[in-house]
């Protein structure tokens, strides 16, 4: 393990590994917090994460901050808190609910919320992979819900079990984001495995590529690369959609900002006439539910 310091300066604190200084406004006992979860060589990033993860959600902001107000808000796989600071400095947000299955990272996040004094945050828990399959939260609850990096863990087989709670609990006329979403159908996978088209084959021939081509996978075991959270199994648009409720959505993305700018890329998508995301190699898309089938004659 690396040494490493940490030494206060005025409301600062800079973190020292071999000779190179990282600044940070967190306090020691949240950097180290941070070490201990994800190891000092990952820590420097961690403590950049907000401004250099929130950019993907700078149109939506630039967008609703000027349209709405009093947003109830859920994070879905809050992490490290990053996004949950950047959420809390929107001024159309009033209440936001986080969770994630990493307890450790609940925990980090939970010593932002004090510590920042963060205080449209009403809820970060900690849930269990099967109780993300049933949200504590009351139908047509949020306003809005931020999906970042998530469905791509989420295990293959039953993806939709989990992506049809974020719908159930979304309000009508709210909207759900997808973000930084490797799309499975994008040739190069760049997410996880680096391996051309290793996302669209069968777990036991895609561990068998992995291990001819990539030596890290070679002392994994098939479980270990088959197991739930393993992220190599990409995402598609059509995942991204509810497929046990009885709803509508719609796609919002361009008209918020969200395009595709290839050439290419929207060609192919225009000869088509499909979403220009249906080609991109990541999932940056954003939905409104539009009307619920199961609540229209109430």
């Amino acid at each position: 393990m690396k040494l490493y310091e940490i030494r206060d300066y005025n409301n600062e604190r800079v973190l020292i590994i071999n000779d190179q200084e990282y600044r940070t406004n967190y306090s020691r006992k949240l950097i180290e917090a941070i070490i201990e979860r994800k190891g000092i060589d990952r820590t420097p990033k961690y403590l950049t994460h907000k401004s250099e993860r929130s950019i993907y959600l700078q149109l939506l902001f630039d967008y609703l901050n000027k349209k709405a107000s009093g947003l109830r808000v859920l994070e879905v796989g809050c992490s490290s808190g990053h996004i949950t600071e950047y959420l809390n400095d929107q001024p159309s947000i009033s209440e936001i609910y986080a969770y994630d299955v990493d307890r450790a990272f609940v925990e980090i996040t939970r010593l932002k919320k004090d510590e920042l004094v963060l205080s449209k945050v009403k809820s970060i828990d900690h849930l269990t992979n099967r109780a993300t399959q049933n949200l504590p939260y009351n139908d047509n609850f949020f306003d809005l819900i931020i999906v970042m990096a998530v469905v791509e863990h989420l295990p293959y087989e039953n993806r939709h079990v989990y992506v049809d709670e974020y719908y159930r609990v979304l309000k009508i006329e709210g909207l759900i984001g997808f973000w930084d979403t490797p799309n499975r159908y994008f040739p190069f996978e760049r997410h996880s495995i680096g391996l051309p088209l290793v996302s669209l084959l069968p777990p036991q021939i895609a561990y068998i590529y992995s291990k001819i081509f990539k030596k890290n996978i070679r002392k994994i075991s098939f479980p270990q690369f088959a197991r739930a959270g393993t992220g190599w199994r990409n995402s598609s648009y059509y995942e991204l959609l509810p497929k046990s409720l009885m709803i509508d959505i719609e796609d919002v993305s361009e008209e918020i900002g969200y395009k595709v700018n290839n050439k290419l890329i929207r060609a192919i998508a225009n000869l088509f006439g499909v979403p220009t995301s249906f080609f991109a190699p990541s999932l940056n898309i954003v939905f409104k539910k539009t009307k619920n089938y199961e609540y229209s004659y109430q």
